[in-house]
């Protein structure tokens, strides 16, 4: 971790990150066998300190796992990149979008996109908190939507109410 907050310090004299330096520390971390909370640290710590950079720390830091990562792993580095932004809940795309990318075809990059939604919920500044937790169909007037809304798969209101419900796209209404 010393190692890290050097190079950050050194990036915040030079108005830049060193990428490079940065994936080395990162997979000389991930060869010693560092705890997943010492590498979220050292996510943080590097992505919070340059946020433009925070997708190529967490793809680095990814990467850097090597073809053995484990889902519990990204998660943690995602979580780690996301939660040091100044805008937590705008950056889970682009960190998410990165962190697949640097995955290719591995397994586990199937599991990124549900990675990405679960890691959105809990960011403090998530528009959606509190609107509703239900699956899918009509939410009840009762609940936080008024006047209850269409929602998709995974409680994503799409607008409309019981009386007028949202457009779908089969014309028969089905």
């Amino acid at each position: 971790m010393k190692k890290m907050a050097d190079i950050v310090q050194a990036g915040l004299k030079a108005g830049a990150l060193d990428m490079k330096v940065v994936s080395g520390v990162l997979n000389e971390a991930a060869k010693a066998g560092v705890s997943d909370h010492v590498m979220g640290t050292m996510v943080s710590m590097a992505a919070g300190a340059f946020p433009s950079n925070a997708p190529a720390v967490a793809s680095a830091a990814v990467r850097s796992y090597g073809p053995d990562v484990k889902e519990e792993q990204v998660r943690n580095v995602i979580a780690s990149a996301v939660s040091s932004q100044p805008h937590p809940y705008v950056s889970v795309a682009p960190i998410s979008e990165a962190v697949e990318k640097a995955l290719g075809n591995s397994p586990v990059a199937a599991a990124v996109p549900s990675i990405a939604v679960g890691v959105a919920e809990q960011t403090p500044d998530n528009p959606l908190t509190g609107v509703t937790a239900q699956e899918r169909g009509l939410v009840k007037p009762n609940e936080d939507v008024p006047g209850g809304s269409l929602v998709l798969p995974g409680g994503l209101p799409i607008g409309g109410t019981p009386f007028g419900p949202a457009p779908v796209s089969n014309p028969a209404g089905n």
